[in-house]
């Protein structure tokens, strides 16, 4: 349907108008004006497909109005409607490319012939506009698939294998010139991304999907997949980027990937190169620093230019070996496993291994209790360590090894000494105390002190002798209640700062609590 603006400071002409269009269904959507100025307002906030306009009018007349529109949308289709026949009018009107001069009184049989050729019009510039994208789109298509190919030569993922020397940097030069486009300087520097996923994925997904994440990408990225993992994106480094805006934009791909195909997907950032040299270094440092993403949550964004964090001593992990086997030896599940939990947040947080390393002090830490736990079941010893180093991510890991331990004596209620109960509890609850506004659940929070939601719901019930679930909502509406009474505040704003955006249902819990509405709460606190 396109869009036509009637302008004509008499309302019987403007409904003369809008009566025949409706009568003949002609497919337009209609506004109108009634002035010059109240037409062209109108034209700087929508589109206007066809303009049908009377000549005199007050204040501005129709033909200054239709210099102005042509300025402003210069596809517009300009009608001329006037009781006014003289040669000057219509040589504005010819000079200004209207559709037409229209004389008053109309025809009716000679006004519609005239929009419907201004129709008729409007549909031609739309289908050979929708041609021109079609094959730009095929254009852009082409050269992606050829900065794909010329990249994937580069790297040594074609055919031809790596190139290297003069070769190599002829190649780099080609592709200079198809990102410079024609009559623009070739000097460019570039910089990588590396895309990742955890789970198999690139090797599922169609031809389109390169075309697709080049479209992401504005059309100015090439785009190699390098296995079924992982996809290596060359893009322009543009001056003025900052880590900032690299990480914004990285965070709206990952999201756009998640929310597109529902996979998690992270992002190696590489750092700016403008030589084949440098090409190859910086592909060698994204390589190095995928070995990190075992320390990570999936959805990452990580730079090549950051610092990574400093390498441990490993005597450190070989005291920690040692200490966490003797508590096994003397069968202390409860304080060897605090101890390993106390291990793994040194890895995460202070320092940094080699993800075999990691996987090595699991597998030597859990050796002499599989071995003493299933003498003779070397079928159970070996999945065990198998299924060790096969974990993908360091949480994954520490699961992993939690289940193994309370497998092997953690089935009474004390699974941790009475000392670490109480600070994983007081754990909980500072983060129920600076969050509880925020959407908190059990799950959430278990997965942020590292242990099973049913088992941290049980060790904070037996702690607190209330569920989280109970103490969260406490919590909660205890700081309602004193919002209610020391602020003026709306009861539905005090709602949704302390995480209930509901509002009846905030009322229903407070009433349900406290035995009054917000009202009365309110009241009560100013008696």
């Amino acid at each position: 349907m396109f869009r036509i603006l009637i302008v004509d400071d008499e309302p019987f002409e403007r409904d003369g108008v809008v009566y025949l269009i409706r009568k003949f269904g002609l497919d337009l959507s209609i506004a109108e004006a009634e002035s010059g100025e109240q037409a062209l307002a109108h034209m700087q906030a929508h589109d206007v497909d066809i303009l049908l306009t009377d000549i005199r009018m007050t204040g501005m007349d129709g033909l200054q109005l239709a210099r102005h529109a042509r300025d402003l949308q210069p596809n517009v289709k300009i009608v001329i409607l006037s009781a006014y026949g003289q040669f000057e009018y219509a040589q504005q009107a010819i000079d200004l490319k209207a559709v037409q001069y229209v004389l008053k009184p109309v025809e009716v049989e000679s006004f519609m012939e005239t929009l419907q050729k201004a129709i008729a019009l409007c549909a031609e510039e739309k289908r050979e506009s929708e041609r021109q994208s079609r094959l730009q789109q095929v254009y852009r298509r082409g050269i992606q698939s050829e900065k794909s190919t010329l990249l994937a030569d580069l790297m040594g993922e074609g055919e031809n294998g790596t190139l290297s020397g003069e070769d190599a940097q002829g190649e780099l030069l080609r592709l200079n010139r198809l990102f410079a486009g024609p009559g623009v300087s070739e000097d460019r520097s570039y910089r990588f991304l590396m895309l990742d996923t955890r789970l198999r994925f690139f090797d599922t997904v169609d031809a389109g999907f390169e075309a697709l994440l080049g479209e992401r990408l504005n059309g100015e990225g090439a785009v190699i997949v390098l296995n079924e993992y992982q996809a290596l994106v060359l893009l322009e480094a543009r001056a003025g980027e900052t880590e900032r805006s690299l990480e914004r934009m990285c965070g709206d791909l990952v999201r756009w990937f998640k929310g597109h195909y529902g996979k998690e997907l992270s992002i190696v950032c590489s750092g700016s190169f403008y030589d084949f040299a440098q090409m190859r270094a910086e592909y060698r440092k994204l390589e190095s620093m995928l070995e990190s993403k075992f320390f990570y949550e999936e959805g990452f964004v990580l730079f090549t230019e950051s610092a990574l964090p400093q390498l441990q001593s490993s005597a450190i992990a070989e005291r920690a070996i040692a200490d966490i086997s003797q508590c096994l030896s003397r069968k202390e599940w409860d304080v060897a496993q605090v101890r390993f939990v106390k291990l793994f947040d040194d890895l995460k947080n202070g320092g940094h291994f080699s993800v075999i390393y990691v996987k090595y002090i699991c597998s030597e830490i859990i050796r002499p209790l599989l071995q003493t736990k299933r003498k003779g079941d070397s079928d159970y010893f070996r999945d065990t360590l198998e299924a060790i180093f096969r974990t993908a991510a360091l949480k994954e890991l520490r699961q992993l090894m939690l289940d193994l331990f309370r497998e092997c004596g953690a089935r009474s209620d004390q699974a941790v000494p009475p000392e670490a109960n109480h600070k994983v509890v007081d754990e909980v609850i500072q983060i129920i105390e600076r969050e509880y506004h925020t959407d908190l659940s059990v799950d959430t929070i278990a997965e942020r002190v590292f242990l099973t939601p049913s088992y941290l719901s049980h060790l904070f019930a037996k702690q607190t002798g209330v569920s989280l679930i109970k103490y969260l909502t406490m919590h909660r509406l205890e700081k309602a209640r004193k919002l209610l009474q020391e602020t003026n505040r709306k009861i539905v704003e005090i709602g949704a700062e302390v995480g209930y955006a509901n509002y009846p249902y905030f009322c229903s819990l407070l009433k349900n609590y406290f035995g009054k509405t917000p009202t009365q709460i309110r009241e009560e606190g100013r008696a």
